[in-house]
């Protein structure tokens, strides 16, 4: 929850290995190669002077309309606080519970991920997480006092009272300049883990797991200042009866970035066509992230092919692309200039391993279509989002008519995907111009799935 031109074929690359012994991937910077193979004939296409590297000129601090988000790649130190009210008899808070559900790797109690393990997978190594758990505070006034002093309008306002309390208190025992690894004046970001009882009944926001940004630039200490933070009750931890279960601060770590929801927050505005039908940890909070969020995080940089006249019809082998980051952007006219930032089609190979093993968002390996349209406002943020536009963000395309989008009332199914001999024929932009392209799957192996893709 978040309060908040070149005809082409784009494909990104990374090698990752696979520990045997855990089960839980590691991953590696070492350069891959796809081969392209002319379907009329078994001749190797050799394409290697026609890739080119696609920069992403995305970021997530203009996009938001913020500075100071969390940095999403390199050694990140977040502030984590364990929040006790004084009111609340019965202190739910293990700071023992706490460390491993956020700093631990293969740790057995943890039936999924710690937030710093699935960070580490998911992008690539790219970015190390650490969490500093600092002693617990006691805020000054009772839970019942901020239930009562804030309304759902501005209770954020509670919590950075609280926050700002807490850093006061801290204030001789850490250099908060320590928590800025990029260097912009910020702290890189703040976690509180409250033991007050979790609202599931949804009568008060302030009770609950969510992020939000600090926008007061006048709250500063050892001359930083703070923006992303994260607010969540310490039963989530235990939800679902588990041991430790870190879903819930998976996806709430992902909006420090400024990843928005997938989901719609918003049912009385918006389309209802399109949507991830649960099938992403920003939307039902389960499994990996998707191409595009990955993009967005810089984790996964994207090169261009630039497909002849006389190339019209050629075979592709696309790997894993939660193990190893490959994925296939299919556009009309993609322009350089805007990079990811603009409207395409995306194509990855879904297995259900690795981040994906556990929750299984689909049970088989298949070809997941995600339509993206990224175009920005004058003022550089998303133009659309998945709750209040008339145009989403990022749905998924379904089985093989190519016209069929999943809605925020479906849930998702294994029949989604495209499986071998299944063929998209057709599929249209927002506009209703129709994409240049069609493809059938082949082979779908262990190793990768082989695509035939035509240019119309």
């Amino acid at each position: 929850m978040k309060l908040r031109k070149l005809t082409s074929i784009l494909i990104s690359l990374f090698v990752v290995g696979c520990d045997v012994e855990t089960n839980k991937s590691t991953t590696s910077s070492v350069d891959s190669s796809t081969s392209f193979v002319d379907s009329s004939s078994t001749d190797e296409i050799i394409l290697e002077n026609k890739l080119i590297d696609i920069e992403n000129n995305s970021n997530l601090n203009s996009l938001n309309g913020y500075e100071g988000l969390t940095p999403s790649t390199g050694d990140v130190n977040i502030l984590l606080i364990p929040i006790h009210f004084k009111n609340v008899n019965n202190n739910l808070l293990d700071t023992t519970l706490i460390n491993k559900a956020f700093n631990s790797i293969n740790e057995s109690d943890v039936e999924y991920y710690s937030v710093k393990e699935y960070y580490k997978i998911s992008s690539y190594e790219k970015l190390n997480l650490n969490f500093e758990i600092t002693d617990t505070y006691i805020p000054s006034e009772s839970s019942t006092f901020y239930s009562n002093s804030y309304n759902n309008s501005n209770y954020p306002l509670a919590v950075q009272s609280i926050i700002e309390e807490a850093l006061s208190f801290f204030d001789d025992k850490y250099d908060y300049s320590n928590f800025d690894s990029n260097k912009d004046g910020y702290i890189d970001g703040i976690y509180l883990i409250y033991d007050a009882p979790v609202d599931y009944q949804y009568k008060e926001d302030l009770w609950w797991a969510w992020t939000s940004y600090n926008l007061d630039e006048n709250i500063i200490f050892d001359d930083m200042k703070y923006k992303s933070y994260v607010f969540a009750g310490m039963e989530f931890l235990k939800q679902d009866n588990r041991n430790c279960n870190t879903h819930t601060l998976i996806h709430e770590t992902a909006h420090m970035f400024g990843i928005d929801d997938y989901y719609d927050y918003n049912a009385g505005s918006g389309t209802k066509t399109g949507g991830l039908a649960k099938a992403d940890m920003m939307d039902g909070t389960i499994g990996d992230h998707n191409p595009f969020t990955k993009s967005l995080l810089n984790w996964s940089n994207g090169k261009l092919v630039n497909i002849e006249d006389d190339e019209n019809k050629f075979t592709v082998e696309l790997e894993s692309f939660s193990e190893n980051g490959n994925y296939l952007i299919l556009a009309n006219d993609f322009d350089l200039q805007k990079g990811i930032l603009q409207e395409y089609f995306i194509l990855e190979y879904y297995r259900p391993t690795n981040l994906n093993e556990f929750d299984k968002m689909f049970t088989i390996n298949g070809v997941r279509m995600l339509h993206v349209v990224a175009d920005t406002k004058k003022n550089g943020t998303f133009k659309y989002n998945n709750a209040t536009t008339n145009v989403k963000l990022i749905s998924q395309i379904t089985t093989s008519n190519g016209d069929t989008y999943i809605s925020d009332t479906t849930d998702r199914s294994d029949d989604t995907l495209f499986v071998e001999n299944e063929k998209l024929t057709k599929v249209n932009y927002a506009n209703g111009s129709l994409l240049n392209y069609s493809f059938e799957i082949i082979e779908l192996s262990d190793n990768k799935a082989t695509i035939s893709i035509e240019k119309k």
